[in-house]
């Protein structure tokens, strides 16, 4: 449904946030949440983040769940991340 990638902008601040290449999860689970909230008022939708959980990093990726209300309504997002070190692509679907 969604798709956004997030680009060098937020891989910079990250690497001079954190002075390394290696993005910490919990900071990397910031930029994830900071980034499709962003995207979501871009649409024009409002969107309060409950819990989001990225899950175990297999090699690169992530695979996690985010939950919360959509425009005052539950919902639940399949949410994909790809950490290239100094960049992050972010995919998150509606469940339905």
């Amino acid at each position: 449904m969604k798709k956004f990638v997030v680009t060098m902008m937020i891989g910079f601040s990250a690497l001079l946030l954190l002075g390394s290449c290696s993005v910490p999860q919990g900071k990397l689970t910031e930029h994830v949440q900071k980034a499709i909230v962003e995207e979501e008022q871009k649409q024009g939708n409002t969107l309060e983040v409950t819990e989001l959980n990225l899950g175990e990093k297999t090699g690169k990726d992530y695979k996690g769940v985010l939950k919360g209300k959509l425009n005052g309504e539950d919902v639940v997002y399949d949410v994909s991340v790809v950490d290239e070190g100094g960049e992050f692509d972010v995919d998150w679907e509606l469940r339905k």
